[in-house]
């Protein structure tokens, strides 16, 4: 029997992570037009930044940056909820790029589906806490995000693969740049890999703050 929790198939949802863990991108052609994947697509979506926010988080930790409860709270709470609603205007502008510039067929809720499932990758952000290796998994993480949301859209629109990729290009960079603009060495309001520039920025100041004093 299949477990399920609020109506929703916590078995099928675990598969298909599973399978898009293998790079089995047949999941969104499946999701796309199954409705009851409305709830799990933004569940997903939602736990893969909290998962991305943990890594960064971990990562500032693990650098022994001091503040790692300010950032708790700034990266991966407040920063993950910015990044999950920016995420949504990603969606929207996609929508609207598709079908009013491009004229092309999409519908908002199989984007939700398909867009959704397609954060996953971010969740690979959970390991930045990996000594030499934390900038390239964040990088890695956030480039597989994007791919996988061109992919996704694709199967929930006949526009050419170019106006897809330029949709989703601008949604991407729009996420992006304003989780980068919330960034500085005093604030952190973005999750994951947002946080090595106001990281290293820390520690260069308490170097410096040594060097001052011959420590």
């Amino acid at each position: 029997m299949m477990s399920q929790a609020g109506g929703m198939d916590m078995n099928a949802l675990a598969q298909r992570m599973r399978r898009l863990a293998m790079l089995d991108t047949s999941v969104f052609d499946e999701v796309r037009t199954d409705t009851a994947s409305t709830i799990p697509a933004i569940i997903v979506a939602i736990g893969a930044t909290l998962l991305f926010g943990i890594g960064g988080w971990l990562w500032w930790i693990f650098a022994d940056i001091p503040d790692a409860g300010e950032i708790f709270v700034k990266s991966l709470i407040i920063g993950s909820i910015i990044s999950v609603v920016l995420w949504a205007v990603w969606l929207a502008i996609v929508y609207v790029i598709l079908t009013q510039l491009f004229r092309a067929r999409a519908d908002v809720n199989e984007l939700i589906r398909v867009m959704g499932f397609a954060a996953a990758p971010l969740a690979l952000g959970v390991l930045m806490f990996i000594p030499g290796l934390d900038y390239g998994i964040g990088l890695t993480a956030t480039a597989m995000f994007f791919g996988a949301n061109v992919i996704a859209v694709q199967t929930a629109t006949d526009a050419p693969a170019g106006r897809v990729l330029a949709a989703n290009a601008v949604g991407f960079l729009v996420w992006s740049i304003v989780l980068g603009l919330l960034v500085s060495d005093s604030n952190v309001y973005a999750p994951g890999v947002f946080v090595f520039d106001a990281g290293k920025e820390v520690l260069k100041s308490l170097a410096d703050f040594s060097n001052s004093f011959g420590f």
